[in-house]
């Protein structure tokens, strides 16, 4: 990446159009109409059966949901780009996003086959669900597949492997490097049915990953490893994403980078300004006790410090990215590291269904979070940090398209906030805009 010129106001000498990859969007095929058709004669019966039970699932997910963020759902439910590739890509033209990262689970509760329970990767299996569990996991990879390969150059497609099973996962990751997917799906540790992260059955998982280009992709919210304070108010959420931050020590101290340098880590929707201070502690820890604890009593041998492997190997997917964060990855030094995401078309993302008179509420989040900023690390940060983390995406071909699409440049952006006559529907309830801590 070249180094540019850039001003106070946040735009550099060329005002080239940004070439802007999110990191962090989501699908949600329809059972019937979209993942039925990619279901085998064999389990066609049980799958209809199962598809029978699932019931209004918009009432069921969302009931407890404050009546404010049920409304911002159901206007982003407007768009078709929850699972129709034409009516996404006219989304992401509006907003100017040359790329995307795709996880399922998109607000409309349409599930994985089989697997309803499924948050991100991961869920509950019993053995008796099992089986049917991955066959619904290669469903949906299938139908994937065939989505993302519409103008192919925009999507990497993150498979759902189950996980349960490393023999049959190696499989799947092999089979959807081959048909066009960009990454793994990968699962919070301790998840129920998986087996620990440095377990040695995971290694030639993680040998198949790092030969097919395939980053290990997690995301908050995967299941947790129990319920215990289920009933704490807040708990559930504020920790989901520390579950999902242990992954990168796991892997760090456990040597998985060591063994496979090739192997890519991506920590995706975990806000705050968490980072930096992450990676220090995971440093600090060799010196304890006059650097001999780690070596002497817990058998260090690693010929490189954890944030070096950190630095080559980890990845965050920093979801509708806000002030403090992006100023933080820069005074830290990890600017180079983070990969800004709308959550699309999440109604706490950046994205809001186009309303007349109100700006597009992803460009004022550019504005929020990035004005004014060094302009490398702001073109970093929402795309090219992405374009190096995953392999299937190639700058020249996206950048292309940024001028195709009409990608916004520094100076229509990043000089002066977006405005319009009215607020964007779905501002209040949006992360985006955040201004205390990581959560508001």
């Amino acid at each position: 990446m070249s180094t540019e010129l850039h001003d106070s106001r946040g735009t550099d000498q060329n005002d080239e159009p940004l070439i802007l990859v999110t990191s962090d969007s989501h699908v949600g095929p329809r059972v019937i109409e979209d993942l039925r058709p990619y279901c085998d004669s064999k389990h066609l019966s049980a799958f209809d059966e199962w598809a029978a039970g699932l019931g209004d699932g918009l009432t069921q997910h969302y009931a407890n949901w404050p009546q404010k963020m049920q409304e911002a759902i159901r206007w982003n439910l407007q768009s078709d780009g929850h699972f129709d590739i034409h009516a996404r890509l006219r989304d992401m033209n509006a907003d100017g996003i040359a790329g995307e990262v795709i996880f399922h689970g998109s607000q409309n509760t349409q599930p994985v086959p089989f697997d309803q329970y499924n948050m991100f990767g991961t869920g509950a299996q019993s053995p008796d669900d099992a089986e049917l569990a991955a066959v619904g996991r290669h469903i949906y990879n299938r139908w994937l597949a065939d989505f993302c390969s519409v103008e192919p150059e925009r999507h990497v497609g993150l498979a759902q492997v189950p996980m349960w099973d490393i023999e049959a996962s190696i499989k799947e990751v092999e089979w959807a490097a081959e048909a066009g997917l960009g990454g793994v799906n990968f699962p919070k540790p301790d998840s129920t049915g998986i087996a620990p992260l440095n377990d040695p059955a995971f290694e030639d998982f993680y040998a198949a990953c790092a030969a097919s280009d395939m980053p290990l992709t997690s995301h908050t919210s995967a299941s947790f490893p129990g319920n215990r304070y289920a009933d704490v108010p807040g708990m559930a959420f504020i920790e989901g994403a520390w579950w999902c931050e242990r992954t990168i020590r796991i892997l760090t101290f456990s040597g998985v980078f060591e063994r496979h340098p090739n192997l890519q880590l991506v920590i995706t929707e975990t806000p705050g300004d968490w980072f930096g201070a992450y990676v220090t502690d995971s440093d600090s820890i060799l010196g304890f006790g006059g650097d001999t604890w780690m070596r002497e009593h817990d058998g260090w041998d690693l010929p490189r410090t954890p944030s070096s492997y950190i630095a080559s190997n980890v990845w965050i997917g920093a979801s509708f990215h806000s002030r403090s964060e992006a100023e933080s990855a820069i005074a830290d030094g990890h600017a180079d590291r983070m990969m800004w995401g709308t959550d699309y078309p999440h109604m706490e993302g950046t994205w809001c269904y186009p309303e007349e008179g109100a700006p597009q509420m992803t460009h004022a989040a550019l504005w929020s979070t990035y004005a004014g900023l060094p302009i490398s690390d702001v073109r970093g940060m929402v795309g090219l940090n992405a374009i190096t983390c995953y392999r299937r995406l190639d700058l020249d071909a996206l950048r292309d398209v940024a001028a195709r699409i009409s990608a916004p440049r520094p100076s229509e952006i990043l000089a002066q906030e977006p405005t319009g006559t009215k607020e964007p529907r779905n501002r209040a309830v949006s992360a985006a805009f955040r201004t205390v801590g990581a959560w508001s």
